[in-house]
């Protein structure tokens, strides 16, 4: 997954192409702006290198306890979905908020609810999946998720479950409070359309290469076999290894995806 930074984006799309793949997941924040030129240029380096893109990755915090602020969230990630519709994003990564002091449990949950429902409203006439992720902290935020805790993620989830509503199951961030991943991936298996494969060791922040952590991927790529999963499986390298890291993390999953599909179409 890209954030701003160095390198730049261009780099960035060279070294997806260089390694293989065909898709890249983008987070809201490496955009240069949100208007049709900047966008537009966006478009010409996908193309370039001949690219598409998984999921435009957001972070709405519809659990702030401000109505305004809220609202606001709401608003932009309007404007979101539209720009995920300009680079031919297939859908949008979304989370419930963060974790505010004094927002109650059954609150934030009906907060979040809220907040993806009149989303969805706005983005499935426009094409735009969702994808609710079991989510840790984004890199943006001063506080975890609301719904980091696999309990709190799973009373959203199934309040949205007859909804059109997807999953990005992340394999790896119920890790960090010791919570099997599987138990999550079970209940909302038939929901997932995006993937986020990434490792760490229990209790641990930092994340390894993949397939060098604690995640059971074998467990995992089991549970995604028996749905006949298609959908992506976007690495999210975290780890400190850098270039080498990545290519440790890639032969990995094509090996798993290969075992358990039989070829590495989707990358």
């Amino acid at each position: 997954m890209a954030e701003r930074g160095k390198p730049s984006l261009a780099d960035l799309l060279a070294q997806a192409r260089d390694f293989g793949l065909a898709f890249v997941e983008l987070h809201y924040s490496i955009l240069p702006a949100y208007n049709r030129r900047a966008l537009n240029s966006v478009c010409k380096l996908l193309s370039r290198y001949e690219l598409s893109i998984s999921q435009l990755t957001c972070a709405p915090d519809f659990t702030h306890p401000d109505a305004d602020q809220r609202m606001h969230e709401l608003e932009e990630m309007k404007t979101l979905v539209q720009v995920a519709r300009v680079l031919g994003a297939c859908g949008v990564r979304i989370t419930a908020g963060c974790a505010h002091e004094g927002v109650s449990r059954e609150q934030g949950i009906q907060w979040a609810v809220d907040g993806i429902k009149r989303l969805l409203d706005f983005a499935e006439p426009r094409g735009i999946k969702l994808g609710l992720e079991n989510h840790y902290k984004d890199r943006r935020w001063e506080h975890p998720d609301f719904a980091f805790q696999p309990d709190i993620f799973l009373a959203i989830f199934h309040r949205l479950e007859d909804t059109p509503v997807g999953v990005n199951f992340d394999a790896a961030n119920s890790l960090m409070v010791g919570e099997d991943p599987l138990r999550i991936l079970r209940e909302v298996k038939h929901k997932v359309w995006h993937m986020h494969a990434s490792d760490r060791k229990v209790g641990m922040y930092q994340h390894t290469v993949v397939g060098e952590g604690d995640v059971d991927y074998d467990a995992i790529f089991t549970e995604l076999a028996s749905i006949n999963y298609c959908g992506f499986i976007s690495l999210e390298d975290g780890s400190p290894f850098g270039d080498e890291g990545t290519r440790r993390s890639l032969t990995f999953l094509r090996q798993k995806i290969a075992q358990y599909y039989g070829s590495t179409n989707q990358q």
